[in-house]
């Protein structure tokens, strides 16, 4: 196409250039006609070819082309009499002649005198000068003569030709107008011609020449590069002669390395194949950008195709730019158009990555993974992006083996320490699976016992409950069902004492104890970083005071270097029989008592550095009960540890030991068991400062050991709060009266001890005692408990230690 342009523009133009800048050199030949009057001329027997593309060939030596044309005239004037020149010039190019000297080149260019040939046959009438006689006898002279005619004489010829308005004569002077350098007269005599001409040779002639005067004003514009009055001449062209002048010469510019000129040009003319060549020579970003925005915008195989490529080197490019955005939009456009590879697939992972557009991410990771399911890389990936995706993650796992391959290693890895024995046994941990099944039944069997001495008589009370459960496990949950008995023993108060609204007398018709069943349910999860806890509980059924629905919900998160943990609970306040139960008046006629308390409590835990860690943990709570006044507490501790297993001994899995501080208080001292008050424990203020100790022996051995204690020093302030503080309750006593205010200051502490042994793969035992100290206060508390469990196992874990169990830890760890 290229060559065929450049050959088209170079026959349409140079003759017209050459006639303008070398008036020797003519390239437009006219056979004029005359009417046959009394001239002397000889008629010519019929019509006579136009030679002016013939002798462009042979002057530019374009043997093909001029044998083509030759051919091409002696095929449509078969009685045309070769002229001499033509023959011997078509000769010497063919290499027919053997010529020494190259012939002038003015003979070559045309014929030096034009044929007259008359336009019809007239006899000669008389003798008289025709009227056309001045341009007959112009057209005799040679070339040279014509063009070395004054300007005058050649605009006088002109009017006579205007006059004359004859074909021939229009063709004579619209050639010596373009020889002189007037355009506008030349396009005139040409206009004129193409109007009046008759046969196709003439109008071939007169458009022959119009293009001539064109070419040469499109030479002038290009040699200025006017691109304005290039786009004037294409919008006035309706031969196609401009557009194909232009194309031809954006080529020529193009191959002259002349780019941004040849860019113009292609645009001119609608070539978008040259356009967008030129645009890529040239090698600027904002070509680049040209070059790519024309490939998208045309829909074509070829364009569509470079589209692609382009969109593949910019999503690479913007990428290694750090322009991540750009480059997942130029992959995903890319998408549009073809399939991506491997790499461009995985390049719209990568730029997603960065920009933190995890599901663009993960979409284009999971296509690459799909197609090389190995890629150790891409798993890896995938896991990490949607580390906080569980059920994505779950997804990708059910999908690809090698994401679930390490989802199971990092669960394991992890689970591990932070004592997620669920998860571990389900990633296939290799110490959990073989210490004991998780997922099989369990029946339980348990007993402990409670007991609280302070002050004589109301200050003691102890609780005996025995229980009974099953429970299993399905994938990351453990459930668990039970059914409590529990026996109930106060302290009788003594005479003198204050008990319900008045002070005991020598007889005491109220109780001091009953037994009374329960029911309840709970449920844990673990996933990967994440623990969940639930329970719900309904007891006592026959209790003194109505019994409510209570439960706590926990949730933990482990992060890299800490713990977050969090419980929502609603309990009864298990200090006495009347906070926890409820009782009946001296009377045994009035029920008061059976104290809910409601709250958040928190937990924050920082690895400060290796075996290094703080704590603090705090609770916020409500206190609600029937004939109870309201309360309010608040509970805040802070603990330092450091973790000395690894210098004590290799059978620890930790000892962590360690100052801390923490803070109590209540709203409302509320101790007392007169009707309004709660029978618990609810000082002003209770502040300590001691020291604590932790150890546990080795997961996974068939026994294990948890010890702990603390010691401290406390001071223990209580309000002198009403006796009666919902007022109105007293039977004839005055309604100021004051429980008494009291401060102590002393030591506190306490001492637990757990334990645990497998006797084979479905029986294991577990027990805990444990001894509370404080200033004018002790308790002490013990259990026992026999799990039985189907499947295999060979070892324990410390989540199945009894006190472990997040309903009675407080959280889900």
């Amino acid at each position: 196409m290229k060559d065929l342009f450049k050959r088209t523009s170079l026959a349409l133009t140079m003759g017209a250039l050459t006639m303008a800048i070398a008036p020797t050199q003519v390239l437009g030949q006219t056979k004029t006609t005359y009417k046959e009057k009394d001239l002397g001329l000889l008629p010519a027997p019929q019509a006579q070819p136009d030679l002016t593309g013939l002798w462009y060939h042979i002057n530019e030596r374009q043997v093909k082309q001029a044998n083509e044309e030759f051919g091409r005239l002696k095929a449509l004037y078969p009685g045309w009499q070769v002229p001499k020149d033509i023959e011997t010039e078509l000769n010497r190019i063919n290499g027919r002649l053997n010529v020494a000297k190259k012939p002038d080149a003015t003979k070559l260019s045309k014929p030096e005198k034009l044929t007259l040939v008359p336009q019809e046959r007239e006899p000669a009438v008389s003798k008289t000068a025709s009227p056309a006689a001045p341009l007959e006898q112009f057209a005799q002279l040679t070339p040279k003569a014509r063009a070395n005619a004054s300007v005058q004489e050649v605009k006088r010829l002109i009017a006579l030709s205007n006059r004359l308005m004859r074909t021939d004569f229009y063709l004579l002077m619209g050639w010596t107008a373009i020889d002189k350098g007037m355009l506008d007269t030349a396009g005139q005599q040409f206009a004129q011609a193409l109007k009046v001409a008759v046969r196709d040779v003439d109008k071939q002639s007169a458009q022959q020449g119009l293009n001539s005067v064109t070419g040469i004003r499109l030479q002038q514009a290009l040699s200025l590069r006017d691109v304005e009055a290039l786009k004037r001449f294409l919008e006035s062209d309706n031969s196609k002669y401009v557009i194909d002048v232009l194309q031809g010469e954006a080529w020529q510019q193009y191959d002259a390395e002349n780019y941004t000129f040849a860019e113009a040009l292609f645009d001119l003319v609608g070539d978008n194949e040259g356009k967008y060549l030129a645009l890529i020579a040239q090698k600027t970003d904002a070509a680049k950008h040209d070059a790519f925005t024309l490939a998208c915008g045309i829909n074509t195989e070829a364009f569509i195709r470079r589209c692609a490529d382009a969109l593949a080197s910019r999503q690479a490019q913007f990428y290694d730019t750090m322009r991540y955005k750009q480059s997942v939009e130029a992959g995903e456009a890319l998408a549009q158009l073809r399939p991506l590879s491997l790499d461009e697939q995985a390049l719209i992972g990568w730029a997603a990555k960065e920009i933190q557009d995890i599901a663009t991410a993960t979409t284009a990771f999971d296509k690459v993974l799909s197609k090389t399911p190995q890629n150790a890389i891409i798993a890896n990936e995938l896991v990490t992006l949607n580390q906080k995706d569980e059920a994505t993650l779950r997804r990708l796992a059910l999908k690809h083996a090698a994401v679930n391959a390490i989802l199971q290693r990092s669960n394991a890895q992890n689970a591990w320490p932070r004592k997620q024995f669920q998860l571990a046994y389900n990633s296939q941990e290799q110490r959990a699976v073989a210490a004991q099944s998780k997922n099989g039944l369990s029946a339980i069997y348990g007993l402990n016992t409670r007991s609280r001495s302070g002050q004589e008589g109301l200050g003691n009370f102890d609780v005996l409950s025995q229980y009974i459960s099953i429970g299993s496990g399905y994938q990351n949950w453990l459930w668990q069902v039970s059914l409590d008995y529990k026996q109930f023993y106060s302290g009788r108060p003594q005479s003198g004492d204050w008990f319900g609204n008045n002070q005991i007398g020598d007889s005491f018709n109220g109780i001091s104890g009953f037994e009374d069943k329960g029911l309840r349910a709970e449920a844990q999860y673990q996933s990967p970083g994440f623990n969940f806890y639930a329970n719900l509980e309904y007891a006592m059924f026959d209790q003194p005071v109505g019994a409510k629905v209570t439960g706590q919900i926990s949730a933990t998160q482990f992060l890299t270097r800490s713990t977050v943990a969090a419980t929502l609970f609603r309990r009864a306040k298990d200090d006495s029989l009347l906070s926890q139960a409820g009782t009946f008046n001296a009377a045994h006629a009035q029920p008061w008592g059976y104290v809910i308390e409601s709250g958040v409590r928190g937990l924050v835990a920082y690895a400060v550095a290796d075996n290094w860690s703080v704590a603090g943990t705090a609770q916020v709570s409500r206190l609600e009960g029937e004939r109870v006044a309201d309360n309010s507490m608040l509970s805040l501790r802070g603990d330092v540890s450091y973790d000395i297993a690894n210098k004590v001994s290799s059978r620890l899995d930790y000892w962590r030991v360690g100052p801390f501080l923490s803070h109590t208080s209540y709203d409302k001292n509320l101790s007392g068991f007169t009707i309004g008050n709660g029978g618990y424990f609810s000082p002003s203020q209770l502040m300590s400062v001691g020291g604590y100790s932790e150890l546990l022996t080795l997961e996974a051995l068939n026994w294990q050991v948890r010890l702990r204690s603390s010691l401290a020093l406390s001071r223990v302030e209580q309000d002198d709060d009403l006796r009666f503080p919902l007022g109105g309750e007293g039977a004839g006593v005055e309604e100021d009266v004051s429980l008494g205010k009291s401060t102590d200051t002393g030591l506190s502490g306490n001492l637990m001890a757990e334990g645990q042994y497998r006797f084979n793969n479905n029986w294991i035992m577990s027990g805990y005692i444990g001894k509370a100290f404080a200033v004018e206060y002790q308790a002490f508390e013990a259990g026992i408990q026999i799990r039985w469990r189907e499947g295999q196992g060979d070892g324990v874990t410390s989540d199945e230690l009894i006190l472990s169990s997040p309903r009675l830890s407080g959280f889900a760890l």
